[in-house]
């Protein structure tokens, strides 16, 4: 799934499905600047959203030897 991550100042503030509502969003913030000397810069990179999922655990079987004492 491609996703559109949008970053102020080198950090990212959010992500979102296309193009132009990242675009709409870096509006929304630049909208929120209160001074022409404060200005953040901002920027989006497009790329490709995947969940690894976490590996299995699974036990070792326990020898007899083991659990006998």
């Amino acid at each position: 799934m491609k996703r559109f991550y949008v970053f102020k100042d080198g950090t990212q503030v959010g992500s979102t499905a296309t193009k132009d509502q990242a675009i709409y969003m870096i509006h929304q913030h630049q909208a929120l600047e209160t001074h022409p000397l404060l200005r953040a810069e901002f920027s989006m990179i497009e790329g490709e959203e995947e969940f690894v999922p976490y590996p299995t655990k699974q036990k070792a079987p326990r020898k007899k030897q083991d659990m006998e004492r």
